[in-house]
């Protein structure tokens, strides 16, 4: 059976579904690459190997290899899901010890934002703020102001994903589109508004995108720094 691989991002973290065999030859090739490619731009990688069959003696060293070369890229590499023929071949190898093994996708996304590596080295992720809003160029755009106001970010564009990362961390401040924070239709949608109920919220207003970008970007800026400065304090971006 062919690899196939699957992205899906939460937040600054990129999960790999990998589907079939890691071995050598077209396979190992093709992880590779997938792996290569992320690596610039999303060093923090997560293996979801549920549906991994067989793993050979260089498949296994490719993990090894990238395990290393996320943490030269200041990320970092967890495995998911270990389907229990390589948790065993983990196990004999004495290779368990090196890999952080995580029984889900969640979990692993989680421990981005909350341990160190064993080896004492930090791939801990900032968390300063969440920010959640369908719109991937409203996204961008917050993600960076945020960004060059010196804050630690996540984002996700549904919330399922928010709920994620808003169970894994403690963000100061949560920055969210006003259609997702009136919400509830979903279990994750109400769950995640309940708990946004608790904490400093900063609402981006249906308009925001079209409005002129330096005053909304400074207005939101400021009502970001209002948010974060006192935790009842619930605002509207670019009022």
């Amino acid at each position: 059976m062919s690899l196939s691989l699957q992205n899906r991002s939460i937040g600054e973290i990129t999960v790999v579904t990998c589907s079939g065999r890691i071995v050598e030859g077209p396979e190992s090739q093709a992880l590779q690459q997938h792996l290569s490619d992320l690596l610039p731009l999303h060093p923090y990688i997560v293996l979801d190997l549920d549906h991994v069959d067989f793993v050979d003696s260089s498949g296994l060293g490719l993990l090894v290899r990238f395990l290393g070369r996320t943490h030269t890229a200041h990320g970092g590499l967890k495995l998911c899901a270990v389907p229990a023929n390589v948790a065993e071949i983990l196990r004999i190898t004495r290779l368990r010890t090196i890999f952080d093994v995580h029984d889900s996708a969640e979990e692993a996304v989680a421990a981005f934002y909350q341990r160190t590596t064993s080896g004492g080295t930090s791939d801990r992720l900032s968390t300063d703020i969440l920010c959640v809003e369908h719109s991937a160029d409203v996204l961008a755009f917050v993600r960076e102001l945020l960004k060059q106001a010196g804050y630690g970010v996540m984002t996700a564009n549904n919330l399922p994903d928010a709920l994620t990362l808003l169970k894994a961390t403690q963000p100061k401040v949560l920055v969210i589109g006003a259609d997702l924070r009136s919400a509830r239709d979903t279990s994750a949608a109400a769950t995640f508004n309940d708990l946004a109920d608790t904490r400093p919220v900063v609402e981006l207003r249906p308009d925001f995108s079209s409005r002129d970008a330096g005053e909304a970007g400074q207005r939101f800026l400021d009502q970001v720094r209002a948010a974060a400065g006192d935790n009842k304090r619930s605002v509207t971006a670019a009022q």
